[in-house]
């Protein structure tokens, strides 16, 4: 035993003192761009700020590779590996921010000299991009809206952008006090933002001349027992076209009972049913009479009713009904816009995210505001998420913001998996495009390959260095199921993921030249299980538990480096998703009114194979939470991961200094058929778990479950306890310091 022990510290000595050069090295590089991010500071504080903040990204990589270095030897590489990228980047970005020019310094363009009403009657839009127009033709800085109200009148078409800004660089759109931007439909996006870089928005205030939801408290139901009635009390009317219309009609629930400003729903919760979810209707909201409506509910497959219930049994008398115009587009939309920034704007009825992003690296958003408008009865769903961000390379700085009133989740950055086409040796083959935009091949470095096994899927961290990236053209000759064959028979997507069974057909064609891929790794990952014949981007989501394939994961495309720190995020319906791996949330406060709002994934993918959470890194320090006591604050046991295989774990995870106060009760806390209170945190499959130095308080006389607890390993130390608790549960294989 005595040899085996001094055998191991032997290794581990070794180890530690050849890679500790390495880390010095990291950690001189660290300090140099911190010192070198100062002289920045007088010239823009925010990116100084950044870096400033990263430190504690720094700090947990170093944790992170002190840990692995001792429990996962093969796993401490790439914790270095991933560590030197961040800092290559960023130390890039330092020389970029040092020679960004002042754009005022160039001249700003009066909108008003291009026809700019602004008055709030006439269309503003033709004015204002003729001259965004004529101030890039001349290289001017930007364009410059005195105050007013300015219309802009969204396009026709379906999702037809209100202003260009395409293969731009070096531009600012600056207001001042008073300046309106008064949108004529709250439906997105409003600006559309592509190949561009350094883009500013400052000063000036977004609206629109609709509220983006319709909402009513639940009366009664018809005697067939397929209806809801509900008395409409505030927002749109459920007939309103922007409701109607919008991309996804659904409801979500909250109690009737209003918060102290006696506008705010005070907790968004509900029956099992409707708790958190996207509550489908049939298109069947009908008028009934004065101020009361009807609305059938579609109890599908995805949500069905328990055996025996009936409708009046979910949908209880005084639970408020929110419908909302959610559309899928950002306010402004971003796709391969690098360092666009936003600061000092305001905005409301929002029928979209507020930023959606793709490809985009490096996103600034400083002291803005997102909220209800005054005028809303009910502050509710101002927007659908706040910051949305698809396969960013690098994250950015998101700081001293105000957001409130979000009918979904406050940010949600995630990477994306794409299946292995086609195999030879080390060189395997993908998609070139996921969701309608070229990946960036000068960004990816590594790849991790992971088994799609439908519902069983894990993620065994097998990764591998990618030596080319080249693009090739290869016969396609079949395809699975076809998307307009399914449209002309009347299946549509929605049903087609509802069927119990994805069956597919291999449909047989012309070969045609496809444009892939090629990846050259630095080893051969072995036999793969490919996607051949070739599927097309479209049935992606349409066969994905239909038949068993690997996927490639890409780790470079997941917003390494971003801090999300001094914000005031409150009252969304929806929840913060688990970010990118190498993050920062610090120093933020949260008044949560949704249960399970710290919501965790991770070793997974949603519902299609563009939303991927494979995050190896995240941190939570020194932020406050106000929370409901009636459910799981960290609801992390969706992760899917192999419990006997510790490679498929979530690395680390690292929640320090924080303070949690559980003082918000819902009316259905007990109630048969709701989901009771399991733990504070609910926690399974973490390699590297730390709790240490964090408050929790309990407002609850009685006591709670702390944690619960399933294979972990990791450290809970010096947290204090206020409040009468029961103690942790503890499942099973956890290993764990504890105080």
């Amino acid at each position: 035993m005595i040899k085996k022990f001094l055998s191991f510290l032997f290794i581990f000595l070794s180890a530690a003192v050849l890679a500790g050069p390495t880390v010095r090295e990291l950690e001189k590089r660290v300090r140099l761009l911190e010192e070198k991010a100062e002289t920045l500071r007088g010239k823009d504080p925010d990116f100084a700020d950044w870096i400033k903040e990263q430190a504690s990204i720094h700090h947990s990589y170093r944790k992170a590779y002190q840990y692995d270095l001792v429990h996962a030897p093969d796993e401490a590489p790439m914790i270095l590996d991933e560590w030197q990228t961040l800092l290559e980047r960023m130390e890039q970005e330092w020389e970029i921010f040092h020679d960004m020019p002042d754009l005022e310094a160039r001249g700003l363009v009066n909108v008003r000299e291009f026809g700019a009403k602004a008055d709030g009657e006439n269309d503003d839009v033709p004015a204002i991009q003729k001259a965004i127009d004529f101030a890039v033709k001349n290289a001017k800085g930007g364009i410059f809206l005195p105050r007013g109200r300015y219309l802009l009148n969204r396009r026709k078409g379906w999702r037809a952008p209100t202003l260009r800004f395409h293969n731009i660089k070096n531009f600012k759109m600056k207001g001042e006090e008073g300046t309106v931007l008064v949108m004529n439909s709250p439906k997105t996006p409003h600006f559309d933002i592509r190949n561009c870089e350094n883009l500013r928005f400052e000063n000036f205030h977004i609206t629109s001349l609709k509220p983006v939801y319709s909402t009513g408290v639940v009366i009664g139901h018809t005697k067939d027992d397929k209806g809801v009635i509900y008395r409409h009390d505030g927002g749109l009317s459920p007939l309103d076209p922007e409701i109607t219309k919008s991309e996804m009609n659904f409801f979500r629930v909250s109690d009737a009972k209003l918060a102290e400003d006696g506008k705010t729903p005070l907790l968004y919760t509900g029956p099992r049913h409707l708790r958190r979810r996207i509550l489908l209707f049939q298109d069947s909201v009908k008028h009934l009479k004065n101020d009361e409506y009807i609305a059938y509910p579609n109890h599908s497959r995805l949500w069905p009713l328990a055996p025996g219930e009936k409708t009046a049994d979910v949908y209880k008398k005084g639970l408020r009904l929110i419908n909302y115009a959610r559309n899928h587009s950002g306010l402004f939309q971003l796709d391969h816009a690098d360092r666009c920034r936003w600061k000092r704007i305001s905005m409301e009825r929002i029928g979209g995210v507020v930023i959606k992003g793709y490809l985009s690296d490096a996103t600034f958003i400083t002291d803005c505001v997102v909220s209800a408008a005054p005028e809303e009865k009910l502050a509710v769903a101002t927007c659908a998420d706040f910051f949305y961000v698809r396969m960013p390379s690098l994250g950015g700085f998101i700081s001293r913001n105000v957001v409130k009133n979000l009918g979904d989740d406050f940010f949600n950055i995630h990477s994306a998996v794409t299946p292995v086409l086609h195999q030879e040796g080390k060189r395997i083959y993908i998609p070139t495009q996921i969701w309608g935009a070229e990946l960036r091949s000068k960004h990816i470095r590594h790849i991790d390959i992971v088994p799609n096994l439908g519902k069983k899927l894990v993620n065994t961290q097998k990764r591998f260095k990618v030596l080319s990236v080249e693009k090739v053209k290869i016969k396609h000759s079949s395809t699975y199921f076809d998307p307009q064959q399914a449209r002309a028979e009347g299946i549509s997507y929605a049903r087609f993921r509802a069927l119990g069974e994805r069956k597919i057909s291999t449909i047989q064609k012309e070969p045609v030249d496809v444009t892939v891929l090629k990846l050259e790794l630095d080893r051969d990952p072995g036999a793969l299980q490919c996607a051949e014949p070739f599927i097309t981007r479209d049935e992606y989501a349409m066969i994905r538990d239909a038949k068993k394939m690997d996927l490639v994961h890409f780790p470079d495309l997941y917003g390494q480096g971003l801090v999300i720190s001094n914000n005031y995020f409150a009252d969304c319906i929806g929840r913060c998703w688990i970010m990118g791996s190498g993050s920062l949330l610090r120093n933020n406060t949260f008044n949560i009114r949704m249960e399970r709002g710290l919501f965790g994934t991770w070793n997974s993918f949603l519902n299609n194979w563009a939303e991927a959470f494979f995050p190896r890194i995240v941190t939570y320090e020194g932020n406050k939470f106000r929370l409901p006591q009636d459910d799981t604050t960290f609801f992390l046991s969706q992760t899917k991961y192999d419990p006997g295989n510790p490679a498929t774990w979530m690395r680390h995870f690292y929640l320090t200094d924080n303070m949690f106060l559980f003082d918000l009760t819902s009316p259905y806390y007990g109630v048969k058929g709701t989901l009771s209170r399991p733990a504070l945190l609910d926690a399974r499959g973490i390699a590297d778990l730390e709790i240490t130095n964090n408050t929790f308080l309990l407002s609850r006389p009685q006591g709670e479950t702390r944690f619960l607890l399933k294979d972990i390993s990791g450290k809970i130390s010096n947290n204090q306890f206020l409040g009468q608790w029961k103690g942790d549960k503890i499942i099973s294989n956890v290993q764990v310091e504890s105080e």
